[in-house]
């Protein structure tokens, strides 16, 4: 069965993590972090936050201090990781693994005293196993039936990780991933109405697969077939059991090697499309001439809901999807700043979105998702057409990771900035993630 396997293939990998793949492990820790003090006032943080209880063990980060039993907190933290659309991001999967993964890791990193390089492995193994069921699930018509891939795939993230963590069996992960199948979820209407659903799906993915560890280390069972059984997620979610394959989980390939960071704080799929502005900007074109502009992207880019909006910008999310709305703040800003999505929208803003079309580009289609490519080419007033594509390299790299941890936490935290990214960059010197946890406030 493939959970079973999934399950055999984690547990051997895992103390074959090279030193390159924690290191990796870490600066999505860093960027997840970085996240949820970017976003510590946004509204729906503070909703998570009032409905968490108090007294409890677990951290709430970026709080003041404030704790929380195990559930609430995670829920909590795993919001305070996707508040501003800024996470990382697989793009095979479609997920964001970070906003999963590493709320559950750290939380029973620090229920357990875990040194920080177990805490980091299991990230890893976290991140592989969201991986290795989106592989042999999401098909094209997947996102046509409204599923959202980090509600559905995460759940076996935090299970996972947590059952890494917790030491469970073979046999017992097995059952966590198959309890886990069973919470998959999430749809994306929330694109279309412009509603704030989006900013709890990941965390409830994330509850889901600890509770799910949870409650397999206690003895509870899950369908060893929830994968590809007749009634399993192939069936549900992808339309099909077609082409079952097995988890190939490989150390020269992990997923957390192709997770990526983003440079702004923007849905995946726009990227590209705004570094191609910045470029623009970078020369000088005035937004006030742009007669009409067209965003050339993939079709997973230009398809995926929300995306294509130039249009329905009154609401936060709607700006954060939005291609049109993303590259006319680029043009107009150099940027895409975090207070362009608050208050109504800049009146000049809107109306070069309503200028700007998206068109699927047939060679960034072939290429995605192994290359994310993005032109975007503008009409000027002056009777002028200028193009520009991104650059190669578009991601950050894990120096500015912790610069953007910097810029989000340091007003926080203080010099507690710079010894949290020393423990997670040398997870020797960090011997119990409690104390780690403790700084986080």
């Amino acid at each position: 069965m493939f959970l079973g396997e999934l399950a055999e293939q984690l547990d051997a990998a895992a103390p074959r993590l090279t030193p390159d793949l924690i290191d990796q492990g870490g600066t999505c820790v860093l960027d997840a972090l970085a996240c949820a003090y970017g976003g510590r006032e946004m509204p729906w943080v503070a909703q998570a936050r009032a409905i968490a209880g108090t007294g409890g063990d677990t951290t709430i980060w970026a709080s003041g201090g404030r704790r929380s039993g195990l559930a609430d907190a995670v829920f909590a933290n795993a919001v305070g990781c996707h508040s501003l659309l800024h996470e990382d991001t697989h793009a095979e999967s479609r997920v964001h693994p970070g906003t999963v993964v590493i709320p559950a890791a750290l939380a029973i990193g620090e229920r357990l005293g875990s040194p920080m390089l177990d805490v980091l492995r299991a990230v890893v193994i976290g991140y592989e196993a969201v991986a290795q069921v989106a592989a042999t699930v999401l098909t094209d018509d997947f996102v046509a039936r409204g599923w959202r891939a980090s509600g559905v795939f995460g759940p076996f993230g935090a299970a996972a990780a947590t059952a890494h963590l917790l030491g469970l069996d073979t046999t017992t992960t097995a059952h966590a991933l198959a309890i886990a199948a069973s919470s998959a979820a999430g749809i994306c209407q929330w694109a279309r109405d412009g509603t704030t659903e989006v900013f709890f799906q990941n965390a409830n993915a994330c509850r889901a697969g600890l509770v799910a560890a949870l409650l397999a280390r206690e003895g509870a069972t899950g369908a060893a077939s929830a994968v590809e059984g007749t009634l399993g997620l192939q069936q549900a979610f992808g339309g099909t059991r077609d082409g079952a394959g097995k988890p190939e989980v490989r150390l020269d390939r992990m997923a957390v090697s192709a997770t990526f960071f983003k440079a702004h704080p923007s849905c995946a799929l726009t990227q590209e499309a705004i570094d191609a502005a910045q470029r623009l900007a970078e020369r000088g074109i005035d937004p006030e001439a742009v007669v009409e502009a067209t965003v050339h992207t993939s079709g997973a880019a230009a398809r995926y809901p929300g995306c294509d909006n130039g249009t329905s910008l009154s609401t936060t999310i709607s700006r954060q999807m939005s291609l049109q709305f993303a590259v006319a703040a680029a043009l107009t800003d150099g940027a895409l700043r975090p207070a362009r999505y608050t208050g109504p929208p800049d009146p000049g803003l809107a109306a070069l979105a309503k200028r700007i079309s998206v068109a699927v580009d047939p060679v960034a289609d072939r290429a995605y998702p192994r290359r994310r490519d993005a032109r975007v080419t503008v009409r000027l007033a002056d009777g002028r057409t200028v193009s520009a594509t991104n650059r190669d390299t578009v991601n950050l790299s894990a120096v500015r990771v912790a610069e953007k941890f910097h810029a989000y936490a340091a007003a926080v935290l203080g010099d507690d900035a710079r010894a949290i990214v020393r423990a997670v960059r040398a997870p020797g010197s960090c011997p119990d993630v409690a104390v780690f946890l403790a700084r986080l406030h």
